[in-house]
């Protein structure tokens, strides 16, 4: 497992695969970017992985494999929304890097 993980419920997965720009890998590649410069710390990849155990728009976000957050997703969120939490919880857990 990858020291971030985030693993998502199969309604989410259109996210990843969205040519739009708003799709979750390029929300998750600028969240990097942002963590990054206002923290300055070099923040690892993270692996997203669907999980047909989760709710279709449920989500589990897993560093250096302990689950540190599960949630799931309203019908009006957007990937944006779900990038914007990753990046809240990982700069809470950036001790851990």
């Amino acid at each position: 497992m990858e020291a971030i993980q985030l693993e998502i419920g199969l309604d989410l997965v259109s996210y990843v695969k969205t040519q739009e720009e708003e799709n979750l890998i390029e929300s998750i590649r600028q969240m990097r970017r942002d963590i990054e410069t206002r923290h300055r710390f070099l923040m690892p990849p993270i692996r997203v992985c669907d999980n047909g155990s989760l709710p279709p728009r449920g989500y589990r976000l897993f560093i250096h494999e302990e689950p540190v957050a599960l949630g799931e997703l309203g019908s009006e969120d957007s990937a944006s929304t779900l990038s914007t939490f990753l990046a809240e919880t990982i700069s809470n857990h950036r001790n851990a890097f």
